[in-house]
């Protein structure tokens, strides 16, 4: 085989003959590309320099020198090149070898047979091995050859002198006459531009940059240098022509207006044309628009809002304000609050975005920016906060209409937005200032989630244990909810009071004893004047056939007064309460007053009776159809009603001096006992080491100064006791006094010489003196009392058996007058016996009346009870004057019936009395009856009843008529007491317990008429199966009232604590406060949803005035 290097080292040689190949045509190109480029480069800028060509024709020259070049670098640099980088087409190692071989002689055609040979082997693999010897000769005498020698590449530098030649030329100019290369290739290269023929005179542009903001007008300032200068010139804008204003010889100007975009232009004159200027219009940034967010503060419970477009704002304080401001042509924005200037970047394409917490009133600046416009447009805005308003509150005080330590507060509070608190404070200072004050803060309720709210407080001052002499300050105060600058507080104003002394409260409480009865004596007087007018008017009217306007003048007047003494008699009633609630919850004292007190409190309750209401009514209604008969029958009725009204005043009087009597003393006991132990505080002081000798005799001097006092109060209960008509007795104190007094002087004698152990000695003695004084006092009111009572009891008991014996002997009457004919002789004698039994009676209403004076526990009913039974006997007597005895036995029964009533009427007198006379010997007395005990005493009632209508079935056998019939009698006469005695504890308990009778405890109402209907059919013999019947239902109705009564109890003991010390004014108080919230809340549901604030602020401001706010 022939050696492969050998070929391929052939081949690598044709190649570096191929690659010289093309250099040398590259070579050529490059240099024919460059004498063109050059040669045409002064052909074309000497030709426009000296031409002055159009621009259509610069044009043309540009683009066909353009092209020309691009035409001989496609032709002659781009191919040899490509074929260089063996890119294309390139020359074959034939063609080579072709080109080699006629450059060669001794070459000729030996390396493309070589090369032909080597084609052969791959033909002729048979003969191969002969053509491979045949390639290897022919190598062997080609390889001294050098084939690249075949391209001569310094055959080019001849042609270089047609570059150099241009290039010469072009340096010489650029020395010469740099003028004609610089002038011509700008213009060549700024083909479409228009060059002016060269004046003899320049245009010079003064103005530093031809710039402007769109929008504004800018001025042109020209200048013109030269030794000929023309007379006027113009500018030439978009085929425009203006002439220039002329200043000087050689200055121009003139004002371009309200540029909104670039501006060419060229100037003009002398038959000479400037270059072309531009002016450039640089846009000018702008706000487009903005919006503003606003958020508010949380507490306002207002929704958030976008606003467009609102440049002033109105807005609560605390809001934070959110702007989201689009622009047109700005880099930045510049938004100044109150001074504080904030340049923004965009958040987004022509976006800018800020945001801030107001809390006061701001002006804002809102001015875009750019980097070529220095000034652009602002817009200056305000924002209005609306602060928090200040809340407001007021309270109206409303004192207790009956406690002395209790008051009503009526307040409204108001603010824009709402509270958070709303607190009541009260500061408590000693009333010798030796303790700290102390202050106190209770929480008030209201609906603090309004903008404007009612409260109502009570303030039961006795619950703060003030001393007496305690000076209390208090307010209220109302916080609003602003969370921006913190809760604002507003207050009432503080108001002050002091806690009244013991010797105050005493001083008033009399005060209002005195106030009282003097009420008292007025209406008593009032009443008398009322019975005596009535009695004449009807005198007057006896005769009369109607009634004449003076008469009816007189009975309109007699009703007015009447009306005057009912309104007279309902202050006593309201005084009489409010003095007693305050003496009990300011004054110790003792069960017996207490008890009295309850007493003289119902009795004052029960004065006006309603039918008294009635009757004023009818006499007004008969006054009214001039009823002359009808009218004197009911001034009849109000002369006895007057009359009756004028007794029961005149004995509430009487035991109102005693009451007050007794309190008085009561009073003065407790005073001694006090000052008795403050005199022995002083005498343990006195034996102290270190005492304090003026203070000691300060303390000393008060305690005589208040003994003064209790000795002068004596001294006027004395006087007081022998006006009284039950004078009561009071033992000569006198010398207890005087011995008090010298042992207070003398220990006043032993301070000032400094004798403390004597001084001790002495005070000891004065309070000892004073305890026993106290004693005694209390000894001698407890003996008369119950000495008192004794008597009362003892004539009580005369009294009722004295009535039972009249109530037989009427009953004996009457059923003697039944079986007696009018006719008969002895008719007259019986009715002798009528007035005997009215005679004894008369004599029991003076007693009983004399009585009721004493002994508070007899009910106003019973007065008026036997003035109805000598009513009907006197009415009875007259019927049988005329002898109708049917008549007469009608007014016989009432009367009896009335005996048996008042019977059992004072026998509950009298078991109150025993039983009082027991509680003052150490026993409990009469407990309150439960509904259990009422049940049990009703059954064993209708027990008794079931047997009784066994007996008078079978009827008496083994005794005479008269006797069978006076037992069963009074055997009824007891029942019907006992009937009575339940039915008034159950109304008692009634009034007591349930008010009303009502709230599950059975209708008690109902089950009393029922006791009443058992006592009239008992009165009157009479237990049917029907009254058998009545009393089951009773006794079944008081044993579920007996259950609602437990459940009750379970109720009080849990509710105890929420009503304990509520003063009597509190529940009136709080209605009167329900009703104005009412009666507000059905004013504003007037008041149209649709209305602004404004308006629904006018219109609760209208009902504030309305309601007396």
């Amino acid at each position: 085989m022939y050696p492969g290097g050998n070929y391929q080292l052939l081949i690598e040689k044709i190649d570096v003959f191929i690659r010289r190949y093309y250099i040398n045509k590259l070579l050529r190109g490059l240099i024919f590309w460059g004498a063109v480029l050059f040669t045409g480069y002064i052909v074309a800028t000497l030709s426009e320099y000296l031409g002055h060509f159009t621009a259509f024709f610069r044009t043309l020259i540009f683009y066909s020198f353009i092209l020309l070049n691009l035409v001989i670098i496609a032709r002659l640099v781009l191919p040899p090149l490509l074929a260089y980088l063996k890119l294309g087409n390139t020359i074959s190692h034939q063609q080579a070898a072709e080109i080699i071989g006629q450059h060669f002689s001794e070459v000729q055609d030996k390396l493309l047979n070589t090369l032909q040979l080597k084609a052969l082997v791959s033909q002729n693999p048979q003969h191969s091995q002969l053509i491979e010897a045949s390639i290897d000769q022919k190598i062997e005498t080609l390889r001294p050859v050098r084939f690249p020698t075949a391209v001569n590449l310094r055959e080019n530098v001849k042609q270089l002198k047609w570059v150099v030649i241009p290039v010469t030329l072009i340096l010489l100019l650029a020395i010469i006459a740099p003028a004609i290369l610089t002038e011509g290739t700008r213009r060549l290269i700024k083909h479409n531009q228009y060059f002016a023929p060269v004046a003899p005179f320049k245009f010079v542009v003064l103005n530093g940059k031809l710039s402007a903001t769109q929008g504004d007008d800018f001025k042109l300032d020209i200048k013109l240098k030269g030794d000929q200068l023309p007379t006027s010139l113009y500018i030439e804008t978009d085929d425009h022509t203006f002439k220039l204003e002329k200043h000087g010889v050689s200055s121009f100007s003139y004002q371009f207006t309200n540029l909104q975009k670039n501006t060419t232009f060229r100037l003009s004159g002398g038959g000479f044309t400037s270059d072309k200027y531009l002016v450039v219009i640089n846009a000018r940034p702008s706000l487009l628009h903005f919006d503003a967010a606003l958020t508010y503060p949380a507490y306002l419970h207002k929704r958030n809002e976008t606003i467009s477009n609102a440049g002033d704002l109105n807005i609560p304080a605390g809001t934070v304000v959110n702007w989201k401001l689009h622009t047109q042509h700005a880099d930045q924005l510049l938004l100044e609050v109150n001074g504080r200037r904030h340049q923004l970047d965009p958040s987004a394409d022509d976006e800018f975005n800020y945001s801030e917490r107001i809390v006061k009133p701001s002006a804002y600046l809102l001015k875009p920016l750019s980097k070529q416009v220095s000034h652009t447009d602002s817009a200056s805005y305000q924002i209005n906060v609306i602060a928090d308003e200040m809340p407001v509150i007021n309270a109206v005080e409303k004192e207790d209409s009956v406690s002395m330590k209790a008051l009503y507060f009526n307040g409204k509070i108001q603010d824009d937005h709402g509270f958070s608190s709303l607190r009541f404070h009260y500061t408590v200072k000693s009333a010798d200032q030796k303790s700290k004050a102390i202050s106190y803060s209770q929480p008030v309720k209201a609906d603090l989630g309004r903008t404007e709210s009612d409260f109502f407080y009570f303030w039961n001052i006795k619950d703060l244990k003030a001393q007496p002499g305690d000076h209390i300050s208090y307010y209220f105060e109302v916080a609003d909810n602003d969370a921006v600058a913190g809760p604002k507080t507003a207050r009432t104003p503080e108001r002050e009071l002091d806690m009244p002394t013991e010797q105050q409260i005493a001083t008033e409480l009399n005060n209002g004893t005195q106030q009282v009865k003097q009420k008292m004596e007025s209406a008593a007087k009032l009443a008398a004047q009322l019975e005596r007018e009535a009695q004449r008017l009807n005198q007057n009217l006896l005769n009369k056939s109607s009634l004449s306007f003076d008469e009816k003048k007189q009975v309109e007047d007699l009703l007015q007064k009447r009306k005057d003494l009912d309104a007279l008699v309902k202050e006593v009633q309201d005084d009489n309460k409010k003095n007693s609630y305050n003496r009990q919850q300011n004054q110790k004292q003792s069960p017996q007053v207490t008890e009295m007190q309850n007493q003289m409190d119902k009795l004052l309750q029960d004065l006006l009776d309603p039918q008294t209401k009635e009757m004023l009514q009818q006499l007004q209604q008969l006054l009214q159809q001039e009823q002359k008969d009808a009218t004197r029958d009911e001034l009849s009725k109000m002369q006895t009603d007057n009359k009756s009204l004028k007794k029961e005043l005149d004995r509430m009087l009487e035991l109102y001096k005693k009451m007050e009597f007794d309190q008085k003393m009561n009073q003065n006991i407790n005073q001694l006992d006090q000052l008795a132990d403050q005199q022995q505080k002083l005498a343990d002081q006195a034996q102290q080491q270190g005492a304090n000798k003026q203070d000691l005799q300060q303390q000393q001097d008060k305690i005589k100064q208040d003994f003064q006092d209790v000795k002068k109060s004596l001294d006027e209960l004395k006087k007081s006791a022998e006006q009284m008509e039950n004078q009561p007795k009071m033992d000569d104190t006198a010398k207890d006094e005087q011995q008090i007094d010298q042992q207070m002087d003398k220990s006043a004698e032993e301070l000032s010489k400094n004798d403390m152990k004597k001084a001790s000695k002495s005070q000891q003695s004065a309070a000892q003196q004073m305890q026993q004084l106290g004693r005694k006092l209390k000894k001698d009111s407890e003996d008369q009392q119950g000495d008192e009572e004794s008597v009362n009891a003892q004539q009580l008991r005369e009294l009722l058996k004295s009535l039972v014996n009249s109530s037989f002997q009427q009953e004996k009457l009457m059923q003697t007058f039944k079986a007696t004919n009018p006719s008969d002789p002895n008719y007259v004698a019986y009715s002798q016996q009528q007035k005997d039994i009215k005679d004894n009676l008369k004599t029991a209403e003076d007693t009983l009346y004399s009585l009721s004076k004493r002994v508070p526990q007899i009910q106003s009913t019973v007065n008026q009870e036997i003035s109805s039974i000598n009513d009907h006997i006197s009415k009875a007597i007259d019927n049988l004057g005329d002898r109708r005895t049917a008549e007469a036995n009608k007014n016989q029964q009432y009367a009896m019936t009335a005996m048996n009533n008042l019977a059992l009427m004072l026998n509950e007198v009298l078991d109150q009395l025993q039983n009082a006379m027991k509680n003052a010997k150490g026993g409990k007395g009469k407990q309150k009856q439960s509904m259990a005990q009422l049940s049990q005493m009703q059954q064993q009632l209708n027990n008794n009843m079931q047997k009784m209508r066994e007996q008078m079935q079978q009827g008496n056998k083994g005794q005479s008529a008269q006797q069978g019939q006076q037992g069963q009698s009074e055997q009824l006469a007891r029942m019907a007491r006992q009937q009575q005695m339940i039915r008034q504890a159950l109304e008692q308990y009634n009034r007591n317990e349930l008010k009303d009778g009502k709230n599950g405890a059975g209708n008690l109402d109902k089950i009393a008429k029922q006791m009443e209907q058992t006592e009239n059919d008992l009165v009157n013999r009479r237990i049917s199966e029907e009254s058998l019947k009545r009393q089951q239902q009773i006794q079944t109705r008081l044993l579920e009232a007996e259950k609602a009564e437990q459940e009750r109890e379970q109720d009080k003991q849990r509710q105890s604590q929420a009503g304990k010390d509520t003063p009597p004014g509190y529940i009136k108080a709080l209605q009167d406060y329900q009703q104005l919230k009412v009666k507000q809340t059905e004013q504003l549901k007037t008041v149209s949803p649709e209305l602004n604030l404004y308006y629904k602020q006018k219109v609760k401001k209208y009902f504030d005035q309305l309601n007396g706010k």
